[in-house]
């Protein structure tokens, strides 16, 4: 009952507070490495290491995640040349999540979960969710997408080299 308490006054006192109540589902904790995991990839490639990387955490039935795609494509535009690399990570199947690849405009790179699974690992229970990893693997910062700011890419990307 408490949880669901808490639940409708995240909601009602909005955003920001929703953005912290997704971080009481998901596990992540900054200044930690990336585990071990793997990715299938139905766009772009896998990154070489040593680079920024900006992963959103998304799923085809989230209207939320969705709606963050325009925003992740423009900061993908306007950060990869500088050397973030920017990928969108689903945990579900490629036959669910390719198709929406054709109604969608996702322009950075799109994968879905191999085994290990970096959702497991992080304990991502809750959608939307974005980490940013920079070029040591090092988690900087995470939390929801829409948060993610132009000056927090500049600086990750300018502390890991790029």
């Amino acid at each position: 009952m408490k949880r669901l308490i808490v639940f409708f006054l995240a909601v009602a006192v909005g955003t920001q507070a929703f953005a912290g109540f997704v971080d009481l589902f998901n596990g992540v904790k900054v200044g930690t490495q990336v585990p071990q995991h793997s990715f299938e990839y139905l766009s772009g490639t896998h990154p070489e290491s040593g680079k920024a990387l900006l992963i959103d955490f998304w799923e085809t039935t989230c209207e939320a995640c969705i709606t963050s795609i325009p925003r992740l494509n423009e900061q993908h535009a306007k950060f990869s040349p500088k050397g973030l690399v920017v990928i969108g990570v689903s945990a579900e199947s490629k036959e669910v999540v390719a198709p929406i690849l054709k109604r969608v405009a996702m322009k950075y790179a799109v994968a879905v979960e191999g085994t290990p699974s970096l959702h497991k690992a992080l304990g991502i229970r809750a959608l939307p969710y974005a980490i940013l990893v920079d070029a040591k693997g090092t988690i900087v910062w995470r939390g929801q997408p829409s948060e993610i700011t132009d000056e927090l890419l500049a600086n990750l990307v300018a502390k890991s080299g790029g």
